[in-house]
């Protein structure tokens, strides 16, 4: 074997640099629900908050989120909404990319309550919008009660 000097993909002469891949700013999106009044079917969505448009980055590593109870059974994902985006296939023609609902979070148990739980170990979740993203959440598995809460934060970079 022999010494070897690697590079990262990153640092690539071929390699298309975004802002916030070299020197975006950190933003932090909060986001809470106060004690809801009405109990609500299951699927039902609470949108959580709005990232803006362009290219942002969040960090679901460092993105965090707790809750009230919701019941038995129940479990919450995080998505966002369809979007519209840049198609770069297309030159600068608009596309719509597709409501993913448990994009950041997928079938968090939610029966009990949650404390600062992390959104998911993926390092990072790229997105580009021409005019923002709502971020969403869904319960599933049962009916979200009267008096549930949910609040939390979206750690992203953005340019």
């Amino acid at each position: 074997m022999a010494v070897e000097a690697f590079k990262t993909t990153e640092l690539g002469e071929d390699y298309r640099k975004y802002p916030v891949s070299d020197h975006g700013k950190l933003r932090i999106q909060f986001f809470t629900l106060p004690a809801t009044t009405v109990a609500g079917d299951a699927n039902t969505t609470i949108d959580l908050c709005k990232l803006p448009a362009g290219r942002v980055r969040i960090l679901p590593r460092q993105s965090f989120i707790s809750t009230s109870a919701f019941g038995s059974g129940r479990t919450l994902d995080v998505g966002h909404l369809a979007y519209d985006k840049r198609d770069a296939s297309l030159g600068s023609s608009v596309s719509q990319e597709a409501a993913v609902v448990d994009a950041l979070i997928d079938g968090l148990d939610v029966s009990s309550a949650v404390n600062g739980v992390q959104f998911s170990t993926a390092l990072k979740f790229d997105m580009y919008s021409k005019s923002g993203v709502t971020i969403q959440a869904k319960v599933l598995g049962g009916t979200i009660p009267s008096g549930a809460t949910i609040a939390g934060y979206i750690t992203y970079v953005y340019e």
